[in-house]
């Protein structure tokens, strides 16, 4: 079975789970005593398990229509 969402929906999960991941590390970095390197870390892990899901394509972001959409990129496959 593969699971894939769309394009807009992979959009708004990017959109939440950055703006999620951002807080959390802005939330625990005073607790950590000024080790930013521990809060690099999560972060780099993060983006880390953001590049594993888009490139196993469980989502497909489009970057809110910058990025060229599925009839674009069909066409361009067809042409060549």
């Amino acid at each position: 079975m593969n699971f894939q969402l769309g394009r807009k929906l992979s959009d708004l999960f990017v959109t939440l789970y950055i703006i999620t991941t951002l807080f959390l590390r802005f939330y625990l970095e005073p607790q950590l005593n000024c080790h930013f390197l521990i809060s690099v870390g999560i972060g780099a892990f993060a983006l880390l398990f953001l590049w594993a899901l888009a490139k196993s394509k469980v989502i497909r972001p489009s970057f809110f229509g910058l990025w060229p959409g599925e009839a674009e990129e069909e066409a361009a496959a067809k042409n060549g």
